[in-house]
C-alpha cells in the first residue's frame, strides 16, 4: 500500500526536471528514482566509517579505558544507534520525505519549524567542528600557511558535493570516499591487531578522573547519530528490511571497528596529543607517504560533511519553502558563508566536539524518534493513519501537534540536563548521568505514546494530533 502511495502521489514529478534539480525536497522521491540497497550502505558507510570515529578510541585510551571496556562501550553504542535508525531511517523510507517536510505533516507549522531550526543547529554545528577537525589533521601533517584564512576557505569549498544534491553526495561516497576509508580501515586494524602486546595494552594510561563506559559510550553516539536518517534512506527501497545490511554494517564497521583500531594505535604511539599524533598515524598505518594521508584524511572527512550540510540544507529549505524564488543551490551556498565565517569564533576543537556532539544526540534523533512512533506505532496501537502519500503544504499543515511537540521539549531537556547542556546551571559541561542520548529518546517515545493514548480518547484525536487536510 505504502508503495502505491508513493508511486500515485509522485507521478507527475517522477520525470520532472525541476523537483530532481531542487532533489525532491518538497516532494516524496518516487519509486522510479530509488537508489538500489549497495549504493544507499556506501553512502550511509560513508557517513559512518570516518577518522572520527577511530578518535574516539585513540581518546579513549588516555581517558583511562581498558581495550575490553571500549569494546563494551561501542557495543552498546552499536546496538543502541543500529536499534534507532531502524525505526528512524525506515520512516524515511516509507514516507520518501526529508525529515524537515516531514515534520510539516507531523508535528503540525509550529513544531516543524521548531525542528527545521534543531536541523540547522546540528547540521552547521557538526559541519564546522568537521571543517576544524581537518584542519587540525592536516596541521599535524604540514606547516599551514595562513591557517584562518584557508579554514574559511575550506569551509566554503567543502559545499561543492551537497550543491548538486544527493546525486552528488552519493556519487562522491560511492567512488572516492567509501573504497578509500575502506582499505585504509581494514588495513590499518589488522596491523594493529598484529603489532601491539599484552603487556602494551595492559600499560593503561593513568588519569585522576577515569571516563566512565556510558561517557565513551555517549562520544560515539554524538557523534554517529545523525537525526536525519530519513534524509538519505527516503532514495532507499521501502521494504524496512531490506535497510537493514545497510544501517548495521555501517554501524558496527563505523562504531566498533574504527574505534577499536584508534584505541590499538592510541596504545602504540603513546602520545596523548592528538595533534602531534596524526604523523604517527601516517607513519604507521600509511607508511609514512603525507600525501596518502592528506588524501585519505581530506576524502574521508569531506563525505563526512556532506552529510552534516545536508542536514542543515533540507531544514533551511523547509522553511524557505514559501519564498517565491528560492532555489536550493541559494541556500547551500548562503550556508557556506556562514560556515566559513563561523570556524573564526568557534571554541577549541576538543570544545566544539563535546558541544555538538551532546546537543546532536538529544536533540533532532528525539524528533526522529517521535515521528517514528507515529508512523509505525499510531496505526498498529490506536488505528489511525496519519497521511504522508505526499508533502504537506504549509497551508495545509495543521497549527500544531501538541503531544509531539511536548513530548519531543521534554525528551530534549531530559537529555540535555543528564548530559549537562544547559548553560547557566552548575552541572553545565560537568554533569554527565546515565546515557543522555537514550534517555532523551525513550522519554520523548514514552511521552508522546502517553499523548496518543489521551488523544485517542477524544472526539476528534485527528484535529488533537495535528492530521494534515491532504487531498
Amino acid at each position: 500500500m505504502k508503495e502505491e502511495n508513493a508511486h500515485s502521489s509522485t507521478d507527475s514529478t517522477s520525470n520532472s526536471w525541476e523537483a530532481t534539480e531542487q532533489d525532491f525536497t518538497d516532494t516524496v522521491v518516487p519509486l522510479d528514482q530509488r537508489r538500489p540497497n549497495w549504493k544507499i550502505l556506501l553512502t550511509f558507510l560513508s557517513m559512518q566509517a570516518t577518522f572520527g570515529a577511530a578518535f574516539v578510541g585513540y581518546t579513549a585510551r588516555f581517558e583511562g579505558l581498558s581495550l575490553k571496556q571500549l569494546v563494551i562501550a561501542m557495543t552498546i553504542a552499536t546496538i543502541t544507534m543500529s536499534l534507532y535508525a531502524l525505526a528512524s531511517a525506515n520512516a524515511g523510507a516509507l514516507a520518501g520525505q526529508t525529515s524537515a517536510v516531514m515534520t510539516r505533516g507531523i508535528f503540525g507549522k509550529l513544531g516543524s519549524r521548531i525542528v527545521s531550526v534543531l536541523l540547522i543547529i546540528n547540521g552547521m554545528g557538526f559541519y564546522i567542528f568537521t571543517v576544524l577537525f581537518v584542519m587540525s589533521l592536516l596541521g599535524g601533517l604540514f606547516t599551514v600557511p595562513a591557517v584562518k584564512a584557508v579554514t574559511v576557505a575550506l569551509g566554503f569549498v567543502m559545499v561543492i558535493n551537497t550543491y548538486f544534491g544527493f546525486s552528488g553526495v552519493q556519487k562522491f561516497a560511492q567512488y572516492a570516499a567509501v573504497p578509500v576509508v575502506l582499505i585504509w580501515g581494514v588495513y590499518a586494524t589488522i596491523k594493529s591487531l598484529a603489532t601491539v602486546s599484552g603487556t602494551q595494552l595492559s600499560a593503561i594510561p593513568h588519569v585522576a578522573a577515569p571516563s566512565s563506559i556510558l561517557f565513551v559510550t555517549g562520544a560515539m553516539v554524538g557523534l554517529s547519530t545523525w537525526g536525519n536518517e530519513p534524509d538519505i534512506f527516503r532514495y532507499a527501497k521501502t521494504k524496512p528490511q531490506w535497510n537493514v545490511p545497510a544501517i548495521v554494517i555501517s554501524y558496527a564497521v563505523g562504531s566498533f571497528v574504527f574505534p577499536i583500531m584508534g584505541y590499538l594505535v592510541a596504545t602504540l604511539s603513546n602520545n596523548p596529543d592528538f595533534g602531534a599524533s596524526i604523523k604517527y598515524f601516517v607513519s604507521f598505518t600509511l607508511l609514512g607517504a603525507t600525501f596518502l594521508g592528506f588524501l585519505f584524511f581530506t576524502l574521508n572527512q569531506w563525505a563526512v560533511n556532506d552529510g552534516n550540510l545536508y542536514i542543515a540544507v533540507n531544514g533551511a529549505q523547509n522553511l524557505m519553502a514559501e519564498v517565491r524564488g528560492w532555489q536550493r543551490k541559494y541556500t547551500v551556498i548562503g550556508l557556506g558563508i556562514i560556515a566559513g565565517l563561523m570556524t573564526l569564533i568557534m571554541p577549541s576543537l576538543t570544545q566544539t566536539f563535546n558541544i555538538v556532539t551532546g546537543i546532536g544526540s538529544v536533540t533532532v534523533p528525539t524528533a526522529s524518534t517521535i515521528m517514528a512512533v507515529d508512523i509505525f506505532l499510531l496505526p498498529r496501537l490506536f488505528g489511525h493513519r496519519r497521511p504522508i502519500h505526499r508533502v504537506a503544504k504549509w497551508h495545509e499543515s495543521a497549527f500544531a501537534n501538541w503531544p509531539a511537540i511536548i513530548a519531543l521539549i521534554a525528551g530534549t531537556l531530559i537529555g540535555a540536563f543528564t548530559g549537562g547542556l544547559i548553560p547557566g546551571l552548575s552541572g553545565f559541561q560537568k554533569t554527565y548521568i546515565g546515557f543522555p542520548a537514550l534517555q532523551a529518546w525513550v522519554s520523548g517515545a514514552v511521552i508522546y505514546l502517553i499523548g496518543l493514548t489521551i488523544a485517542n480518547r477524544s472526539k476528534d484525536p485527528s484535529q488533537v494530533l495535528g492530521f494534515p487536510n491532504l487531498d
